[in-house]
């Protein structure tokens, strides 16, 4: 096989010529000696590729569970819902969401990303059009579901799989670039929602979202999202030379499920979820029985989501220069430090402190993950690789809550099944730590 250097963007493989990744030329524009000079830039094609997928995964927060809860107070009024039942369309969406994540991964696997992602849009919007004209509580599961299923089955489980398959280099700070974006529509887009709601009222602000997630969503996807060539991966440089790297040894998603390093990090990922989801939802109760301002309990919650944010950019930045296990190790020893923390809280301080601990290290783990499984398994399969252990992500997140809760009614306190996360994440700390890195070569 030989090595060409193409500026153009065409690799030369073997005797025929594919037009695999192109890259462009921008015109820049900047001030010299009161003039104005323009400069070309080469950008490649991956950048437009995560610009699309930064797209769909800012506006998919219209689905989340940030914004629901904007609408939790309208529409019960109108209703006469509780919020135990509206969230329960939430919760059955993204429990089949998770089933289905399994399959996309697979999908992913043969067709890419773009026709899942376009999909994945289509059903938000659609869903959520529609549930501007539901008068019962059934449509609502109905519509609202479809739309979880989407956010968990379609967008969460594909998004972080296509950026690892276009970034050889810089994988580590465009998969950060993608966690932020995804922070920054859970922030933003409850706030639009308010806005719509104060302005036109609840049934015009669910359109809203379904708006977002057509000019956010799916126009950037049909416009930059494509399928890379697995067969050859092929790296620009900051030069725009292109080299022809020997293809990665197939290791399949059968052949993943027969590793005991596979279900070390699952099972590591899955006690991750129940801890961060049991303590996330309950930690505002908890400092409030602790005596503390309900203000200031709230306040806590803030600083583990904005910690989430630096979390997920350090994790990013380091990532290329530490392994990725490392990484997540140091990360969930931070989560570890955080509950022990918590358990032992008397101040805001002290619950602050462990807020920025707890917030760090989702943000750090929820980035480097897919990188993990990269440097165990490979690219070619990571779709279905990712998808099956984002499942069971998704299933901790929707049993830690159930688990801390019945815990609570049992015991009138929480401190119990926070010393059971903590012992969990220890044992799950240690299975990580336990494993090596697979030998691919024996796959074919």
């Amino acid at each position: 096989m030989q090595e060409t250097s193409d500026p153009i963007g065409k690799a030369s493989i073997g005797t025929g010529d594919y037009d695999i990744y192109r890259s462009f030329e921008l015109p820049i524009y900047f001030s010299k000696g009161g003039l104005l000079i323009q400069s070309m830039i080469r950008v490649h094609y991956r950048w437009f590729v995560l610009a699309g997928v930064c797209g769909i995964i800012f506006a998919n927060s219209v689905s989340g569970l940030n914004v629901l809860t904007v609408f939790f107070l309208p529409m019960s009024e109108e209703f006469s819902w509780n919020r135990t039942q509206m969230s329960g369309a939430a919760s059955i969406g993204a429990l089949l969401g998770a089933f289905i994540a399994v399959y996309m991964g697979r999908m992913f696997d043969r067709t890419g990303p773009r026709i899942i992602l376009t999909v994945g849009a289509l059903l938000t919007i659609i869903s959520l059009f529609f549930v501007t004209r539901i008068n019962n509580l059934i449509g609502f599961y109905v519509l609202f579901g479809i739309a979880r299923v989407s956010d968990q089955g379609f967008i969460q489980s594909v998004s972080p799989p296509t950026i690892s398959i276009w970034f050889d280099q810089n994988s580590g700070k465009a998969l950060s670039i993608l966690f932020i974006m995804n922070a920054a529509g859970g922030v933003i887009l409850p706030l639009v929602a308010q806005i719509a709601i104060t302005g036109w009222g609840w049934r015009p602000a669910w359109g809203v979202m379904s708006c977002i997630m057509i000019c956010l969503g799916l126009i950037p996807v049909l416009l930059f999202v494509r399928t890379r060539n697995k067969q050859e991966f092929v790296i620009f440089d900051s030069r725009a030379e292109a080299t022809i790297q020997k293809p990665d040894h197939r290791l399949s998603l059968r052949d993943a499920l027969q590793r005991r390093e596979y279900w070390f990090l699952s099972s590591a990922v899955f006690i991750t979820g129940l801890a961060t989801a049991g303590i996330g939802l309950h930690i505002v109760p908890f400092l409030i029985d602790k005596g503390m301002d309900p203000v200031g309990a709230v306040g806590a919650v803030s600083i583990r989501f904005i910690s989430s944010a630096v979390g997920g950019f350090v994790a990013g930045i380091i990532v290329e220069r530490l392994s990725p296990r490392f990484v997540v190790i140091v990360a969930m020893i931070l989560k570890a430090i955080s509950i022990l923390i918590l358990v032992y809280t008397n101040s805001l301080f002290e619950a602050y402190l462990s807020g920025i601990f707890g917030g760090f290290s989702e943000g750090a783990q929820s980035t480097v993950i897919v990188l993990l499984l990269v440097s165990y398994f490979g690219r070619n399969n990571i779709g279905g690789i990712y998808g099956t252990n984002r499942a069971l992500t998704v299933f901790g997140f929707s049993a830690g809550p159930m688990i801390a809760g019945l815990t609570y009614d049992f015991s009138g306190s929480y401190i119990l099944v926070f010393w059971g996360f903590l012992i969990m994440l220890i044992i799950a700390t240690s299975l990580v730590t336990s494993i090596k890195e697979v030998d691919r070569s024996e796959f074919t």
